[in-house]
């Protein structure tokens, strides 16, 4: 499999959007654009669960923050949700981005 492939999967009961593979440079702007769609240009909440993300540098993580800030000034939530003990979650403490565990 090619690193640079996310997939996505949406669930519209839960409005939740899971993502699969790793984020890098390349990937970063297919996350931010599933983002954007799943929420409604980010006026509608979504969570967006990286369990399933084994990769999450620099450049996905500005995508994720970008999307929660812009989510929350239209007054909607981003809300991340990432696996215990994962390389995710460490990212995500590190930088300080607020999660739900899994």
């Amino acid at each position: 499999m090619d690193d640079s492939v996310l997939t996505f999967e949406f669930d519209d009961e839960s409005r939740t959007l899971f993502v699969t593979g790793s984020v890098d440079e390349l990937s970063g702007v297919p996350l931010r654009e599933a983002i954007g769609k799943y929420s409604d240009g980010h006026k509608e909440d979504l969570a967006v669960d990286l369990g399933e993300v084994d990769l999450l540098p620099s450049a996905g993580v500005g995508v994720l923050a970008v999307a929660m800030r812009q989510a929350e000034e239209n007054g909607a939530t981003i809300e991340l949700v990432a696996k215990r003990d994962t390389i995710v979650q460490r990212v995500l403490n590190i930088c300080g981005l607020p999660f739900r565990e899994r």
